[in-house]
């Protein structure tokens, strides 16, 4: 099992959040908070931030907070998004995750992602499966 100091270095040192430029300002058991600055390469055609990126955002705050409470490694299952609103760019937009269900290597979790005023931008529920690495 991964010590919580373990977690947060895998995440902080990602090459993917870091192409995205994603940031963890709270890593705590149970509590993530990921942030981004919404900067001209997230955009999409129609100047936008591109639906991906939001996904992704969460996809990876749902799953730092449910690695910080298991310590195992983790893959995603299946996920579902709800769009609320556009992300410009200069936004600096906040992720937040909660498990709602953990089994033995099932877990489900909502994510949610807000502007600095707490504006809901997108929500999500994610299944993912804990990986027991023999």
């Amino acid at each position: 099992m991964e010590s919580l100091d373990d977690v947060r270095r895998i995440f902080e040192n990602s090459a993917f959040n870091k192409h995205l430029n994603i940031h963890t300002d709270i890593f705590e058991e149970g509590n993530v908070r990921c942030t981004l600055q919404v900067q001209n390469q997230h955009l999409n055609v129609n100047q936008a931030v591109h639906g991906g990126v939001l996904f992704s955002l969460l996809d990876s705050v749902m799953g730092a907070t449910i690695r910080s409470v298991s310590g195992t490694p983790l893959v995603t299952v299946n996920m579902s998004i709800h769009y609320l609103a556009a992300v410009q760019a200069g936004e600096n937009i906040i992720a937040r995750a909660a498990i709602i269900h953990s089994g033995k290597s099932i877990v489900t979790a909502e994510g949610f992602l807000e502007d600095e005023d707490g504006a809901l931008k997108a929500k999500t529920i994610g299944t993912f499966k804990l990986l027991r690495l023999s």
